[in-house]
């Protein structure tokens, strides 16, 4: 086990005042202020290598958690050990051990080229020479960037920034990397290059990423262990298509007749099996058990042009979840 979170409780303290000129001169001569916890009771534990996702709605608490891993801020309450050491405590070795990519906060220096910051971050981190350079060319070939190394930052497209944003925190060879929103803004191409440079990465170094993202997609292609914060509580650690199935246990079938049956035979069968047609296009969303029992009379029926069968979005699954998620807990 290389981090284990137990019992976190992290609150802040925030200014309050009402609106307009009332509520200014009164604040100025007494303050109110309110306390805010954000995150409670909180535990968890991830395995050297894996690949886990952190998820929660806007405020849910998964940047502070990250922060509080990283060391940047300090918990109100309870403790977490990563790879042996106490975040806040800022160790140089624990340094070395760990990096962070956030997806909207800018890490390199805009008006420099980015080969620039990653030789300020070989002094930092006292990288070798040659592993520097070693490393610096496998990762600018993965994201096929060797020719926009020595480009000022500012000048580089959005999905080429983020590659370099990452390129910079894997020089060192960090143990756990923690990746808050890596694909925001990108395109479904950089997302899709991004995705498979952490699968490879994960597979080649045995690297530990936590991965916070809006985007399912990110979530369904990398991780098989997801950690679900919901007003700042745990609400959900295990395996995500598990999560997914007892929330929509259904898939979509199309099946395209060749020769459509007489509405009579339709309708009968509609009574079963709640279905729509289009045309000579069957469309339906049921259980897997039902869709196997439908497609099965539909194959009596006609030898179709085509059939499909398809799990439901992800994206429309867990918007389902977050409205009422103890539901499904």
């Amino acid at each position: 086990m290389i981090i284990n979170v137990k019992n976190i409780f992290k609150s802040f303290r925030a200014f309050h005042r009402k609106a307009g000129l009332k509520g200014a001169i009164t604040s100025f001569f007494k303050r109110e202020y309110k306390n805010f916890d954000v995150l409670k009771d909180i535990n968890l534990r991830v395995n050297e290598g894996e690949i886990i996702g952190i998820l929660g709605e806007n405020g849910a608490g998964k940047t502070t958690l990250i922060k509080l891993m990283v060391g940047l801020l300090h918990p109100t309450s309870g403790s977490i050990d990563i790879g042996g050491y106490t975040p806040w405590k800022r160790n140089h070795k624990f340094l070395k051990d760990i990096s962070i990519v956030m997806g909207q906060k800018n890490q390199l220096w805009w008006d420099i080229p980015a080969s620039e910051s990653f030789l300020l971050n070989q002094k930092l981190y006292d990288i070798d020479e040659k592993i520097y350079k070693d490393k610096l060319a496998e990762l600018s070939e993965l994201f096929d960037v060797k020719d926009k190394l020595d480009i000022q930052v500012r000048r580089l497209s959005l999905g080429e920034r983020m590659k370099m944003e990452i390129i910079a925190a894997l020089l060192h060879n960090p143990k756990i990397i923690f990746l808050d929103e890596p694909t925001i803004g990108l395109d479904v191409v950089a997302q899709s290059k991004v995705r498979d440079f952490i699968k490879y990465y994960n597979d080649q170094y045995n690297t530990t990423f936590l991965l916070t993202s809006h985007y399912m997609h990110d979530i369904q292609s990398l991780c098989k262990r997801v950690f679900i914060i919901h007003k700042g509580e745990n609400l959900f650690d295990g395996d995500f298509s598990n999560l997914v199935k007892a929330i929509k246990p259904q898939k979509k079938l199309l099946f395209t007749f060749n020769d459509l049956p007489s509405s009579e035979i339709l309708e009968k069968l509609n009574n079963d099996f709640s279905f729509k047609i289009s045309n000579k296009l069957l469309s339906t969303n049921l259980p897997d058990e039902e869709l196997n029992n439908l497609l099965s009379q539909l194959f009596k029926l006609d030898t179709p042009i085509s059939f499909s069968i398809e799990d439901l979005p992800v994206e429309d699954t867990m918007k389902e979840f977050f409205t009422d998620p103890k539901k499904f807990i």
